[in-house]
């Protein structure tokens, strides 16, 4: 469902962005993330941000389906993006 993480222009983040167009059900995500223990940051109709439990790093959820980890340590946004992408599969709305 995801391109490959690559980081931001400004690297101070990295981005995963979905292969086709799609659509996710925000409020899904964000019940997941609060069950989890994510401490909900930020939240609206345009993106979701929350704050890892274990990690410490902000990720941004987009309805578009785009993750926005913020942090420049590959190995630990390997490890979320792990952990995040079958959330979002699983959030798609048809």
């Amino acid at each position: 469902m995801y391109h490959v993480v690559e980081p931001c222009s400004d690297s101070g983040a990295y981005v995963a962005e979905p292969e086709k167009k799609t659509k996710i059900n925000m409020s899904g995500v964000q019940e997941w993330l609060e069950g989890k223990g994510y401490n909900m940051k930020f939240t609206s109709e345009v993106i979701v941000v929350a704050l890892h439990p274990e990690y410490d790093i902000e990720v941004g959820f987009y309805p578009s389906g785009k993750l926005l980890f913020k942090t420049t340590d590959k190995e630990i946004v390997d490890r979320l993006f792990e952990e995040l992408a079958p959330v979002m599969e699983e959030n798609k709305e048809d």
